[in-house]
């Protein structure tokens, strides 16, 4: 048996022998000492791995490597927790050999009949599966012929020097919602310069659970995409984030360069095209596409390839295939922006109103003060708009008399103890939350009431609550087995709580206040409603949290937990991929009668944010005043301040409503971290039929517009950011289809 030979060092796959001392590597068994060059972990192996090799191993497609090399045997292998932060080669069964098969012009290849069997499989795991580049050192990483299940590779380095870092070979296998590669934004003083290479990669049947996620979330000095086989999924390929906010050159170049060759994009149907961000005016991309085919690879009626195209760009496009079977109102290339030179040559074109067309940037001005004009809003669902100096605001006035704005995070945990996992402590909390404008907070650290019962629990500042965990049973359109919720149970009184754990023996509580714990247990449909019913019967609220990152369903009343409860809207950010994934499933829930109320929070685990706030108007500021505040549904989740009563009704209310009644809507308040120069904001009421009144403003509080009423199931306010696409505060609904629930 020939040694392992210098500079290589061996992964087992997890069902070796304990004591093993050799590896089965592309057929051939090499002997290897435990510990040295042998390990059972990715993790233990890059640690070890010191020396370059001097040979290369028989059938290896390489002449020579400037970095130690890891190989994998054939199995799966976690690389959960994995830290990679020295050059280094990771070297699977399959190096070398392209998962894709060679397919005539305009058609998908088929996989490799190479591929797929005595594969070396890197594993996730749904939250950690992650492996990790990091530190200055790491300059250079080789990942050749792998599989990945939910594995992913995150290199969130900022500053740094020139790293090469290449994905060779590599099929993704369903399923994961997470973005698979992700790369910082350098720093524009000592920012890290990366060269990346995806060469010949495959995501086929590839479901994203409808989370969002990306394929990769780059800013590069220079990426080359070759031989990308990517088809039949949501996942998100391109260059820029949901909201196109992360520019395409980063801060440190003056041009970033794409080149994209010999690729298949097909049956797409993500919320984002292949497509670039904006650019500052100091930056610009080089994007060339050769040899690649677009076959409805876009959201139907989008183009599936649209790039911002700033002075100073280049965008060519030469020898590529463009199709759409759904008959396209748009052109296949959408160019955005003034500027740049753009040089599209040899192309087929098929099912689309044009080739090219160009648009110019959202638009980043607006009048101070919204212009109302009476009559007709002209909108979707067309509305009356009221002269506003004939417009009564008088009711509106009336109902939030003596009340001002707080500014609050309804999802925070805290490091007090106990099975809590925050990373600051409870204690810290009010002097970091007055430092960033944030009024009170929810507090739903997991499996325990410990923080009620504290000395440092602050009554003033603190919702009580906590956020336990279940999968449901018998879901109705379930897929993967992603069943999985979390919930926010939010109460007015400490032992409310003990109240639910003593009426549902699942959680098995034991202990007392201070040093209990439950577990959590498993709820079929059935009795998730009664532990859902028991919670409101006490008083208290039932928040769905980041419901789209834990379930999967085709059917989006298995995210509901129905009416008067709540679903977060906004998580984490307004712009973040859940809070678009979140926002549309309330929005499909509210279309299908469903009284289901609007929250948000930044679930952070870690330091006190405000970058997901919600807006109270209340004449006390208190815990208690804060949690009746929530309940009655009164309140904005977002950096705006929204008040509106419809015929004297406010936000949340329910009633039975008919034409004529007058609507009521104000913006007197904007969280201050919050405003963006440069750009637009509009005030858009909906109703269930549609849009019924946009106003554009700049962002200036204190806009306002009254409405005369139709026959609706519900109307409802937001601020809407029309520069960047995404709301920003959203006021739940005055529901008037007579459906009363409270």
């Amino acid at each position: 048996m020939k040694k392992l030979p210098k500079g290589y060092y061996a992964v087992l796959p997890p069902d070796a022998a304990e004591g093993a001392e050799s590896i089965l590597f592309r057929g051939e068994e090499f002997a290897a000492e435990p510990g040295v060059n042998l390990f059972f972990s990715p993790a233990e192996a890059a640690a070890a791995a010191t020396e370059i090799p001097d040979e290369i191993i028989a059938g290896l497609p390489y002449d020579s490597f400037c970095a130690p090399v890891v190989i994998f045997s054939e199995g799966e292998h976690k690389i959960d927790g994995t830290n990679l932060s020295r050059p280094v080669v990771l070297l699977g069964t399959k190096a070398g050999i392209d998962p894709n098969l060679p397919a005539p012009r305009g058609e998908a290849p088929g996989l490799n009949p190479e591929r797929g069997d005595g594969e070396s499989v890197l594993t996730g795991s749904f939250y950690r599966g992650v492996c990790t580049l990091s530190g200055d050192e790491m300059t250079y990483l080789l990942v050749d012929g792998f599989s990945c299940a939910q594995a992913r590779f995150t290199d969130g380095r900022n500053s740094g020097g020139e790293a090469f870092l290449s994905f060779r070979n590599m099929i993704h296998l369903s399923h994961c919602g997470k973005n698979l590669f992700a790369f910082g934004s350098p720093s524009a003083e000592g920012g890290i310069r990366r060269r990346i290479e995806m060469i010949n990669q495959r995501l086929s049947d590839f479901d994203d659970l409808d989370y969002g996620g990306m394929f990769m979330r780059v800013c590069p000095s220079k990426l080359t995409v070759k031989g990308l086989v990517y088809e039949k999924t949501c996942q998100l390929f391109g260059f820029s984030d949901l909201p196109r906010e992360l520019p395409g050159c980063p801060a440190n170049e003056e041009l970033a360069e794409y080149e994209i060759t010999d690729s298949y994009f097909g049956e797409l149907s993500g919320d984002r095209e292949f497509c670039t961000g904006s650019l500052p005016a100091d930056r610009a991309v080089s994007v060339t596409v050769s040899r690649c085919t677009f076959a409805d690879a876009s959201m139907q009626g989008r183009p599936p390839v649209s790039v911002y195209v700033s002075p100073g760009s280049r965008l060519t496009i030469n020898d590529c295939v463009f199709s759409d079977s759904r008959d396209n109102p748009g052109p296949a290339v959408l160019l955005t922006g003034e500027g740049g030179e753009v040089d599209i040559v040899g192309c087929e074109f098929s099912g689309f109103a044009s080739e090219t067309e160009r648009e110019l940037p959202a638009g980043t001005s607006a009048p101070s003060v919204i212009r109302l004009r009476p009559g007709k809003s002209g909108t979707d669902d067309p509305h009356t708009v009221l002269d506003p100096g004939e417009a009564d605001f008088s009711a509106l006035d009336s109902q939030y008399a003596g009340k001002t704005v707080s500014w609050g995070d309804l999802h925070v945990h805290t490091a007090c103890g106990g099975t809590s996992d925050g990373k600051t402590p409870m204690k810290d909390f009010p002097a970091a939350m007055d430092a960033l404008g944030v009024d009170f907070c929810a507090v739903v650290d997991h499996r325990q009431m410990r923080g009620f019962f504290l000395p440092e629990w602050d009554e003033k500042r603190f919702i009580i609550g906590t956020e336990p965990g279940t999968r449901i049973t018998d879901l109705n359109s379930c897929r993967h087995g992603m069943s999985g919720v979390h919930y926010n149970m939010l109460f007015p009184h400490k032992y409310s709580l003990a109240l639910v754990l003593a009426n549902f023996p699942e959680f098995e509580f034991r202990g007392d206040e201070l040093t209990g714990s439950f577990k959590y247990p498993k709820f079929t449909k059935e009795r998730f409603a009664e532990l859902t019913a028991f919670v409101r019967s006490i008083g208290g609220i039932m928040v769905h949290p980041h419901p789209k990152t834990m379930l999967s369903s085709d059917d989006p009343t298995d995210y509901s937990f129905g009416d008067g409860t709540f679903l977060e809207t906004i998580y984490v950010t307004p712009s973040s991929h859940a809070s678009f994934k979140n926002y549309r499933l309330w929005t499909e829930l509210l279309g299908l009668g469903i009284h289901v109320y609007a929250s948000g929070g930044s679930d952070t685990h870690g330091a006190v944010s405000n970058k997901a706030v919600a807006a109270f108007y209340t004449k006390e500021k208190s815990g208690d005043a804060f949690f009746r505040t929530m309940r009655s549904g009164d309140f904005t989740v977002g950096n705006y301040g929204i008040q509106m009563t419809l015929g004297g009704l406010p936000a949340g209310s329910e009633t039975v409503g008919g034409a004529g009644e007058t609507l009521l809507v104000r913006v007197p308040d904007v969280f201050p971290p919050s405003v963006r120069a440069g750009t637009a904001y509009e005030l858009r009421v909906y109703t269930d039929k549609g849009l019924a009144f946009s106003g554009s403003f700049d962002g200036t509080p204190g806009q306002s517009v009254a409405l005369v009423t139709e026959e609706r199931k519900f109307y409802r306010a937001e601020v809407y950011d029309a520069t960047h696409g995404y709301p920003v505060a959203i006021c739940n609904p005055v529901w008037t289809d007579g459906k009363i629930t409270k």
